[in-house]
């Protein structure tokens, strides 16, 4: 594919330097949100917009995994408050 017939071209250049700026804390999120909403670049959107999903799912993921993980000490700590529990 020439790059000047695709509107959805994402150069070997982009990608280096989208997985530059994705490794920097803070400016790499914004840019993530950014990518994944902005432009006309189809390709490039659901690229960052799969991404965000990755990213969701395994923080839903380790936080049941926190949760169940902790759930015999949070029952422990729930019965050892006489006032709250009756």
């Amino acid at each position: 594919m020439a790059k000047g017939n695709d509107k959805n071209y994402v150069s070997f250049w982009f990608w280096m330097f989208a997985m530059f700026i994705m490794a920097l804390p803070c400016i790499g999120f914004i840019m993530i949100i950014v990518w994944a909403f902005v432009g006309n670049n189809e390709t490039r959107k659901n690229y960052f917009r799969a991404v965000i999903a990755w990213f969701l799912i395994c923080t839903i993921f380790w936080i049941g995994l926190a949760v169940f993980g902790y759930w015999p000490v949070i029952l422990k700590q729930i019965q050892s408050l006489p006032h709250l529990v009756k």
